[in-house]
């Protein structure tokens, strides 16, 4: 007997609660350093294992200025490049201001992945957000926020670490979906407001 394979649809989250989850106020250190890691994984697409395993000298500079990190992702060996987003250079920088020569790891381990997690999916809760808060989550936001904003599947594949471009493809079939049930929305909307269409002359 054959099984049909079902691929599974990403979950992520949308700007709205990202929005959120960048101006709620935190005063536990643990829900803090798990909001900063999901929120710098959102912003980068590492992996928990590559976000956890990130370290200085991984980070580097271009001719121009500008920085990004170069890593090969654990699970595939591919290198990622991935340009810095401005919010990931503001998460870099807290902890980066008091080491900052030599090489160690970004993210401190003061916590086991399994208190990082809860600590995670509290403040997820806090924040009204529905989508419960995974590192999967984190990296399946970039993967479509990215693709939302135009940038090309094969630079999103690179900046992800992907073998192969057929893994960067699913985001595409989401945003398709997304931008489907979107215009579905916007139909139902404006025929609440108009109950025929006028063809008088």
């Amino acid at each position: 007997m054959k099984y049909e394979v079902v691929e599974r649809k990403p979950r992520f989250l949308s700007k709205g609660d990202v929005s959120k989850l960048l101006g709620f106020p935190l005063q536990d250190e643990g829900a803090e350093l798990s909001r900063r890691m999901f929120l710098f994984s959102v912003f980068t697409g590492l992996a928990f294992v590559d976000l956890r395993g990130l370290r200085a000298l991984q980070i580097e500079t271009n001719s121009e200025g500008k920085r990004y990190i170069r890593k090969a992702r654990q699970k595939t060996e591919v290198e990622s490049l991935i340009p810095l987003h401005p919010i990931a250079e503001q998460i870099l920088a807290l902890y980066t201001k008091e080491q900052s020569r030599g090489d160690y790891k970004i993210f401190p381990d003061t916590m086991s992945d399994w208190k990082l997690l809860r600590h995670l999916k509290a403040v997820g809760l806090a924040c009204g957000i529905r989508t419960p808060l995974t590192w999967h989550c984190a990296r399946h936001t970039f993967g479509t926020l990215t693709l939302e904003a135009g940038v090309p599947i094969e630079s999103i594949a690179k900046m992800m670490g992907h073998s192969s471009i057929a893994s960067t493809q699913i985001y595409a079939q989401v945003t398709d979906q997304k931008i489907a049930k979107d215009m579905d929305r916007l139909t139902k909307k404006q025929l609440s407001k108009t109950s025929s269409f006028s063809q008088e002359r």
